[in-house]
């Protein structure tokens, strides 16, 4: 199995580790959950999944052993998927595991080269897989078995993928790497990132489908997914800041001004994630090669600092017109001033 094979199939596996998750929390309701006990799955999980992967990556870095990972991320899925009928929170405690061990080792695999392109291929699938999740789950499809089945066999064959630990090259590069502080360049790419998942399709996925409007969520779960593949390829070739720059500046006026225009509102949620696979590269770049760390901060702590806002008294004015406008201006300011862009305006 060549190296584009392998993604792949971590792609795949994010697709349904993510469909997993959105089954369960979608299920909460189908389950005539009170609203503390959904609002309590919810956070359990955002927390878990995504407040969990920076502490993985600390700790895959130590080992360098990504496949016994990815092992233990589906091992856990699988035990979820077993637990769900009779402990759905256990579940959810479990799926919110399996996410973050996933996500950091997946995304350290398929970002060891540092192309976009690669890290756009894993990451496009998650989107998809949480929508169809989510759907089946408020339509009431009982696809306990398939997801059983379907979690054990991708089980067995991350056993048999050809997934190696880091050589020494990586070990080199990586351990002779400063400790991680945190200069100007390293705050404003968080902050960045942290606004793309402010006005990330996930936190609009469970109000659409409460309020039943299944086909925006198809629209946007396919622009999710070609914007991330496309925008990975192209600013591997254009330079990630200058894609970066160019997929935000353009998404901002769209996701502001068209809310209720399918098509408009479509193209600019596929801009919007287009562009961070070029944040993550720019993350492992300026990192110096602490893949697992820029993964983590990019997948997870970034989503985190946003759910923190999205819930924050700061909510309604970051999600007007008004403040996605001033929030967008500063970060082209300060961007346009750092020393880095200056210097390099095209990564790589």
């Amino acid at each position: 199995m060549n190296r584009k094979a392998v993604i792949l199939f971590l792609a795949l596996g994010h697709g349904l580790n993510d469909l997993i998750a959105g089954y369960f929390l979608g299920n909460l309701v189908q389950l005539n959950a009170d609203l503390f006990q959904i609002s309590l799955g919810l956070f359990l999980y955002n927390l878990i999944a995504f407040g969990g992967q920076y502490p993985v990556a600390l700790w895959l870095e130590k080992w360098k052993q990504p496949k016994r990972f990815l092992l233990l991320a589906y091992g856990l899925n699988v035990l979820a998927v077993i637990f769900f009928l009779q402990a759905p929170q256990l579940s959810i405690v479990l799926a919110g595991v399996a996410s973050a061990i996933y996500h950091v080792a997946g995304g350290t695999v398929c970002a060891r080269q540092n192309k976009a392109a690669d890290i756009g291929l894993f990451a496009a699938p998650g989107v998809v897989g949480l929508i169809a999740g989510g759907y089946w789950a408020y339509a009431g499809a009982d696809i306990w078995l398939y997801l059983l089945v379907a979690a054990s066999l991708f089980l067995g064959g991350v056993y048999f993928i050809p997934v190696k630990d880091a050589d020494k090259k990586h070990l080199v590069q990586s351990t002779s790497a400063p400790a991680l502080s945190l200069d100007r360049h390293d705050i404003i790419m968080i902050i960045l990132l942290t606004v793309i998942s402010l006005r990330s399709v996930i936190w609009n996925i469970f109000q659409l489908l409460h309020e039943k409007d299944y086909h925006w969520l198809i629209a946007i779960a396919a622009a999710a997914f070609i914007g991330k593949i496309a925008g990975g390829w192209i600013a591997d070739r254009v330079g990630w800041r200058l894609y970066t720059l160019v997929s935000l500046a353009a998404a901002t006026p769209l996701l502001n001004f068209f809310k209720d225009e399918l098509l408009l509102f479509c193209i600019g949620i596929g801009l919007l994630q287009s562009g961070i696979p070029a944040t993550t590269s720019l993350l492992i770049h300026t990192m110096k090669g602490r893949t697992e760390q820029a993964v983590g901060l990019s997948f997870g702590t970034a989503i985190i600092l946003g759910a923190l806002v999205f819930y924050s008294p700061l909510r309604p004015w970051l999600f007007s017109a008004a403040g996605g406008w001033i929030v967008a201006v500063l970060l082209l300011v300060l961007i346009a001033f750092l020393k880095p862009w200056q210097k390099k305006f095209l990564i790589p």
